[in-house]
């Protein structure tokens, strides 16, 4: 996240902290895992006081929505051409499950923590940016003839993103072999198959 420049220095200062405070979480919340990390180990490695955890966050566990909303921030960053992402909508789509299937947010035992902190806090729902985000690129592949006119965007973004966490859990439980990025591709493939447009290739 750039931090806005015409902010004050002490609200830049305090967004740093919290971009700090998350970063430090994530990182170890995938090297030592969840409950083993404490948030006195979180402030150490952002290098603050132990109280000032709670300036921003009322608990651990509410700080994992928060990650998952800067990521999302970052995802779209990411989904812009000129940041080198590809000039297909629907290509663009499976970047962005792809990056999020890759994140450590979505590694098993975290990701269950997410979903429970999300059904206890939710006045933050990562889940509705992933539909916006997706339904931003269902509408530009419906302008550019990649997916049908006819379809309701945000709909068929809520589609995407309901087959997507399930392929996600039922990898997770090993009823489906290979790697989660191919999986996640043929997953949009067959999608594809009804939702196409004029300008998308069969596979047929």
């Amino acid at each position: 996240m750039v931090i806005d420049k015409h902010l004050s220095r002490r609200e830049r200062k305090k967004l740093e902290t919290r971009q700090s405070l998350m970063e430090a979480a994530l990182r170890l919340f995938s090297e030592s895992g969840y409950d083993a990390t404490t948030v006195k180990d979180i402030t150490d490695a952002a290098d603050v006081a132990k109280g000032t955890f709670f300036n921003y966050f009322e608990t651990k566990e509410t700080i994992l929505p928060a990650i998952a909303a800067r990521r999302l921030e970052q995802l779209k960053e990411a989904l812009t051409v000129e940041r080198g992402a590809p000039a297909s909508p629907v290509a663009r789509i499976k970047l962005a499950l792809r990056l999020v299937a890759e994140d450590p947010l979505c590694e098993q035992q975290l990701a269950q923590r997410l979903f429970a902190a999300i059904m206890r806090h939710r006045d933050v729902n990562p889940g509705h940016a992933l539909r916006d985000l997706l339904a931003e690129q269902v509408r530009q592949g419906q302008e550019e003839g990649e997916i049908r006119g006819d379809l309701d965007p945000v709909y068929l973004a809520s589609v995407i993103r309901s087959l997507f966490f399930q392929q996600l859990v039922i990898w997770h439980h090993g009823h489906r072999p290979g790697p989660l990025p191919m999986l996640i591709d043929d997953l949009m493939d067959l999608l594809m198959e009804g939702a196409a447009g004029t300008g998308w290739p069969r596979l047929s």
